[in-house]
Order: C-alpha cells, then structure tokens, then sequence
C-alpha cells in the first residue's frame, strides 16, 4: 500500500508578514500561511517537513520536502526560545526567506491533503505520487499530482482538491499533462508546471485550463529530463535538467532557454554538475543547485557559472553530518543557511555559512526510513 498524504501542524495564529518570535517562553509562532511541507515516496512513507516561508513578490512559496513517489507530505510548527521581530514581508525580490537562528522544529503532522490511510486513488480528494508543492499568500497549495497528470490545488482547511491544469489522461493536448514534476505560481497568478514526459513548460491563466506553452523541446532548445523548476521576481523560470546536467534559464515571452551553469559535461568541477536536481534562486540572485551526483550543494553568485561547495564534500557519500548522500533538494534563507533533502539518508539537514563545521539534522535524524510520524521514506524536496 502507498502512502498518498499531505500533512500540516497547525499553530497559534499570527500574522504571516510580522512575527515575533524566539521569546523567552517557548511558543509557537508560524500562522497556516507559514508552514513546511513533506511529500513522501515509495511504499508507506510519511514524510515531515519544516516550517519555512518564501515570498516571491506577494506570492508565498514554502518549504517542501518531498519523497520521490509516495504522496505523503507532513508539516511541523516552530518553537523558538529568545525575543526578536524575525519575519517580515518583502514586497519585491526573487525570494526572501527569513528564519530565526534559534527556530526549531516538532516532528508531528496532521494529514491536510490526500486519504488518511496512504492509499493513491485518482478522485479528488486522492493523490498518486505528488511530486512538487506551491503555496500561496492565501494559504492556497498546488499539488503536481505526478501519476495522476494533472495539478490541484487544495484551499486552507479543505479536503478535497480543485483540478486546475492536466485532465488526469497523460497526453500532449493543451487540456493535458504527462508526468508534471513541478509546479509554481508567478505574480499574476499563472500557475506555470514543468510538464516533464512532454518536454515542455506549461502555463495555465487563472481560471482556465488550457495551457499554453513557454518552452518545448527541440533540436535548438533540449529541455531534457527536468527536476525542479522555480520562477523569480521577473517571471524568470529555472529549470533543473538533468539530462544535460545543467540549470536553464527561461525568460518571459522567449522559449529559448539560456544556460547558466553546468554544461560542461558530467563531472564534479567548478564548473561541472552531475545529474542535479533541485534549484533555488534567493533574493540576492544567487543560484543553489542540489548536484545529486556529486554528493554536493553548490552556490553559483549572479554571472558567475563557477559554483562553490556550501554543503557536503564532493564525491563522497556519507551519513554523518558533515557528508550527503544523494541531495535532491535545496533552500537557502537570508542569513545563508542552506536546507536541503538529504534523500539516500531519508533526512533533512542544516548547514550554516561555515559548511565545513558540517550539518545538523532537523527531521528524519534516526536515518532509518519509514511510516512513523518521526521518520521519512526518501524525502525529494524542500
């Protein structure tokens, strides 16, 4: 059996634009708005995530973690120990993710998304294999229900999911998707899907479901295998491709895509990335690639396609907590720190600016994967 769950751990209600937090009286401090999700894979997996927002000009996009094909995600709130005003809204930038040093995380969530019980199914209020995750400033989520071939989105407080691109057959049509793999919303409203078995980028206006495409495959623009896709200020798309890799740029109204850093064949370089996976673009536009096969994370500055190691140590797997094994997955805040999906060990991990002190652990820390709400089965996303 499957386990197909989106978790959340609700907390006391706050603002999502000014909190206070790290008082000396432990409390809980992130609204709905702000919450952390985990979408699990494989069989019975029940994943848990961290509470983290991210603001993409007034559209809220948080952290995930995520599992490769099960659809379980799970939330946690945060408890934080000193007194500082810690987040506040930033109107413009490509992304601007505050988190107090001090913020910690519980590890019990509560399904908001999917049946209880962990079983895939195709109605509605079922998931197959959700892949990515995005959620809006009005605490809406959008789901890449993978193996379902379509997106939903799910209201606050819901329990059955509104279909808003893909019809649930794979094909090619614009009423259609085939295996999506990831999902975004930009600043108008778009929902914008990397429609992977299609070879294409996809954007679906409000209110309809028709999608028009921004970019396909072909001979002068290889989209390839694609992992991760996120949008900036700008509506600039990133693509993680896999295939060639590399991390492509996708300028609005331009399907040409542009690459920025990879391309240089396979290897574990400056210059070079091995299958990567996730990206992520922060507010200073700098760009962080999870490079999967070289067990590493790498931060590529604005311009610059010369990457430096910020966690992890190339090619060397590893399951203490100065080494990865297999990062599918990563998120840098404003202070530098990196979070990442630490997936061969069913973990995700912390690493501060000072990367060679090593990581911590914040959720799946026994390593051991599986269904209980302390554990996690190959967490993809965060």
């Amino acid at each position: 059996m499957s386990d197909q769950r989106l978790f959340w751990a609700p907390a006391v209600h706050q603002s999502a634009f000014d909190i206070q937090s790290c008082s000396t009286e432990k409390q809980n401090v992130w609204s709905p708005s702000v919450i952390g999700f985990v979408i699990g894979a494989l069989v019975v997996g029940i994943a848990l995530a961290a509470i983290l927002t991210l603001y993409l000009h007034g559209v809220t996009k948080n952290i995930i973690e995520a599992s490769l094909n099960t659809g379980t995600t799970v939330t946690t709130t945060a408890n934080t120990t000193t007194t500082t005003s810690i987040i506040t809204f930033v109107p413009v930038g490509i992304y601007a993710l505050n988190i107090p040093t001090c913020a910690t995380w519980n590890y019990t969530g509560i399904t908001v998304a999917g049946n209880a019980n962990g079983t895939s199914g195709s109605d509605l209020g079922s998931l197959s294999s959700p892949t990515s995750i995005f959620i809006d400033n009005n605490n809406t989520l959008y789901i890449a229900d993978r193996d379902n071939h379509r997106v939903v989105k799910y209201f606050a407080n819901t329990t059955s999911g509104i279909l808003v691109a893909g019809n649930g057959t794979p094909g090619n049509t614009s009423f259609q998707l085939n295996s999506p793999k990831g999902v975004a919303v930009d600043q108008y409203g778009a929902v914008i899907v990397a429609d992977s078995s299609n070879y294409r980028i996809q954007s679906f206006s409000p209110g309809t479901v028709s999608g028009t495409t921004i970019a396909i495959n072909s001979s002068s623009n290889i989209l390839g295998v694609m992992r991760d896709l996120h949008i900036d200020v700008n509506n600039n798309i990133y693509v993680t491709d896999s295939s060639s890799n590399r991390v492509t740029e996708f300028i609005p109204f331009n399907g040409i895509g542009v690459p920025l850093v990879g391309s240089n064949g396979t290897g574990n370089g400056t210059t070079q990335l091995s299958s990567p996976y996730g990206n992520f673009v922060d507010d200073n536009s700098s760009l962080y690639v999870a490079d999967f096969g070289n067990q590493r994370i790498q931060k590529f500055l604005l311009g610059s396609n010369i990457g430096m190691t910020v966690a992890g140590v190339s090619s060397m797997p590893g399951s203490t907590l100065s080494l990865l094994n297999g990062p599918i997955s990563v998120t840098a805040d404003n202070n530098g720190y990196t979070y990442i999906a630490d997936n061969g060990n069913v973990r995700i991990m912390k690493w501060t600016t000072n990367y060679t002190a090593g990581g911590t652990c914040l959720i799946g820390c026994s390593g051991i994967s599986g269904s209980s709400p302390t554990q996690l089965y190959s967490p993809r996303d965060v």
